[in-house]
């Protein structure tokens, strides 16, 4: 008798560390998941320069006026730029001569929590749960002055703030989309980037049953619904239009495995370029020639 209330005490106190050791360590990486990926902490915006014609408009969102840089052209497809988290509309500029150069207009804009734009109401990034909003300006502002045909381009978390706003409000107009190290599924990234630490004292790779509290914690105090990050589950629904792709096999931030289930969804709609090598957001720096040569040749077929 006292050998098996032994060994169920031992038991039951394995588990009172296990419970304590998850809410502790989902605890810790909650305040660091809040920290380095919720509150806004955006590069500053500097002006670019290249052999390209540039100039700086606002276009309207819910929130107020918005900045973002026109290139004009002469053609009625327009891209639409939108950046990554903590980026600014530079991040598209390997784009902009070429682009401008074929005929396409372009507006790389900037949104809500950048610098020098109107915050979020809740105060954090959203990943596209709310920003969506300023696409959707952006887009109006390419009809307003034009636009037959829009092209989204989305960097990152930019792809996920386009994915929202085709969800929440397709039009007609958008004619496909441009993505490069798309992050579509926010939860999974987090997955990802967790697993590539270690907890702190121990040095043992961190679980994902931690990652999974250290969500659940986040929800619970920020309001987060991982669920609505996910643009990759019902992407069969959502996108409409065809979709290039670009993604870096070495990416350590953005999983490229979401990409690969994003192309299965609708594998007639969405090509996905494997850049074997290049990091986050790197495709373009590994293989300039082809990298540009693909985003035209796509464009040339939507026409």
């Amino acid at each position: 008798m006292r050998s098996r209330f032994s060994f169920r005490s031992f038991l039951w106190l394995l588990l009172a560390l296990v419970i304590v050791f998850h809410v502790a360590g989902g605890w810790y990486f909650s305040n660091e998941l809040i920290e380095d990926a919720f509150i806004p902490d955006p590069e500053p915006i500097n002006a670019v320069h290249g052999s390209y014609e540039l100039e700086e408009v606002t276009y309207d969102s819910p929130l107020g006026p918005m900045e973002a840089w026109y290139l004009p052209a002469g053609g009625t497809t327009w891209v639409v730029h939108v950046h990554g988290l903590g980026a600014t509309p530079a991040e598209a500029e390997p784009l902009f001569a070429p682009l401008q150069q074929a005929g396409y207009p372009q507006l790389s804009i900037t949104y809500r929590n950048d610098e020098g734009q109107p915050p979020d109401p809740s105060g954090y990034y959203q990943y596209g749960a709310t920003e969506w909003e300023d696409v959707s300006g952006a887009v109006d502002y390419a009809m307003a002055n034009g636009a037959t045909n829009v092209v989204l381009s989305g960097f990152s978390t930019g792809a996920a703030h386009a994915m929202s706003f085709l969800s929440r409000q397709p039009r007609e107009i958008v004619g496909g989309m441009l993505m490069d190290a798309p992050n579509v599924d926010f939860g999974r990234t987090v997955d990802y980037l967790a697993g590539q630490r270690d907890l702190p004292v121990v040095g043992l790779p961190v679980p994902i049953t931690v990652s999974t509290t250290a969500k659940f914690i986040t929800s619970l105090r920020i309001g987060v619904n991982w669920k609505l990050l996910d643009y990759i589950a019902d992407a069969d629904e959502t996108i409409r239009q065809p979709v290039l792709i670009h993604h870096g096999t070495a990416d350590l931030r953005v999983p490229i495995e979401t990409s690969l289930d994003l192309q299965a969804t609708n594998p007639d709609l969405i090509r996905l370029i494997q850049v074997e090598g290049a990091g986050h957001i790197e495709s373009y720096d590994v293989d300039r020639q082809s990298y540009v040569d693909s985003v035209l040749a796509f464009l040339a077929e939507l026409g």
